[in-house]
């Protein structure tokens, strides 16, 4: 069994050195500080605050099974008990460690440790900081893109993983949910919470939210923040290309956006039709398609009610980038898991 109490004395140790070299390195002698020194604090300072991350899921999964242990001895304990009050009594605690678990785990889940090209040339003298010192670059390496797998069980159009974070998106297909004819919203949503919550509660909690999911950023945030994510929105009234540098950058850093098609009848680059009258998506993943600065893909997840005859009126798929060029959009949302803290 993974003893928690020895996880969280070891990452107590680790994080312990990692934050005393940090103290040692910005408690140089200014006689040793010049532009290298600060590039290397500024990357020390980041890998410092991915590592505490790191060692408060190791925290969590060791957490989780440690709770599995009680629950598991108390499954044992109900199925050889033939006291009925006494299996009941079993069954009721093992749910609350159930819940615990799973609690455990999406804080064990909830942050991915990039993986980063760092290059750097130190020119510093212990006498002066040079003019000819080398820049250090961070790069975000975004891989080859998430994969999808239909499904065609009633209410969903499929699943993709994502290659940002790893977790398991779930597509509905909104006119096979009850009381979502038209709330494309909703599932927009809904796509991006099933990944924390699980399909089911996605669901169940955007059918609780009176009038769907609202577009300002307090009333968004009651629906998030049920799955551990923050929700940002900007009323953006105008074209699709003004918010393309923005998608990148928070893809990248494994947030997501969702944003409303303003328009009736709107054609992508690629032919797709993805409104009758105006609709809302959401972009789950990014890969790099190409070196130059628009060279990307995006994952655009769509409920439906659009129109069109591809897979049914369902566009959901990998697209260009420049897929919703030209076109109107409003309510750009961004939405960023408030564990990860990126």
């Amino acid at each position: 069994m993974v003893s928690s109490g020895t996880v969280s004395a070891d990452s107590s140790e680790l994080s312990q050195v990692s934050n005393n070299y940090m103290s040692q390195l910005e408690g140089l002698s200014s006689s040793w500080k010049g532009s290298s020194h600060d590039n290397l604090v500024s990357r020390g300072s980041e890998f410092n605050s991915e590592m505490q991350k790191v060692t408060s899921q190791m925290n969590s999964f060791a957490n989780a099974a440690s709770l599995y242990e009680k629950y598991k001895e108390l499954k044992d304990k109900a199925r050889s008990s033939t006291d009925a009050a006494y299996k009941s009594e079993c069954e009721s605690r093992m749910a609350e460690y159930a819940s615990q678990i799973k609690s455990a785990l999406s804080e064990a889940s909830s942050f991915k440790l990039e993986a980063r090209s760092i290059t750097a040339s130190a020119s510093d003298t212990a006498a002066e900081d040079t003019s000819t010192d080398t820049t250090t670059t961070t790069t975000t390496t975004i891989g080859s893109g998430g994969q999808f797998v239909a499904d065609s069980s009633y209410g969903v159009y499929g699943h993709i993983q994502s290659s940002i974070d790893g977790l398991t998106h779930t597509i509905f297909r909104q006119s096979q949910i009850e009381g979502w004819a038209r709330d494309c919203n909703r599932a927009a949503a809904a796509s991006i919470a099933s990944a924390y919550g699980g399909a089911n509660q996605a669901v169940s909690v955007a059918k609780k939210s009176a009038g769907g999911i609202g577009y300002n950023q307090s009333v968004t945030n009651k629906y998030f923040n049920q799955f551990g994510l923050s929700a940002n929105v900007t009323h953006v009234n105008g074209s699709y290309d003004s918010i393309k540098n923005d998608i990148v950058s928070n893809l990248s850093k494994g947030n997501y956006v969702m944003f409303d098609l303003s328009q009736p009848n709107v054609k992508g680059k690629s032919g797709q039709k993805w409104t009758s009258t105006r609709h809302w998506v959401s972009i789950l993943d990014i890969k790099k398609t190409g070196n130059g600065p628009n060279d990307y893909a995006i994952f655009v997840s769509d409920s439906g009610h659009s129109g069109s005859t591809k897979d049914h009126g369902l566009g959901a798929g990998w697209y260009s980038l420049d897929e919703f060029s030209g076109k109107k959009i409003a309510n750009f949302t961004t939405i960023s898991n408030t564990q990860r803290k990126v």
